[in-house]
């Protein structure tokens, strides 16, 4: 039984990895369209422009 289990998670973690590995475009665009958009909607504090 227990080895059964392992397999299965072995399993789950390739189907998971093979997903990941097809959609890498997506995700790094998406992750870095977040992260602009952070940043020109959440200026940091410190701006010297600041009053």
């Amino acid at each position: 039984m227990n080895g059964s289990l392992l397999a299965e998670l072995d399993r789950i973690c390739g189907q998971f990895a093979l997903a990941l590995h097809n959609s890498e475009l997506q995700v790094y665009t998406t992750l870095t369209l977040l992260l602009l958009l952070g940043i020109l909607l959440f200026p940091p504090r410190n701006d010297p422009d600041q009053a």
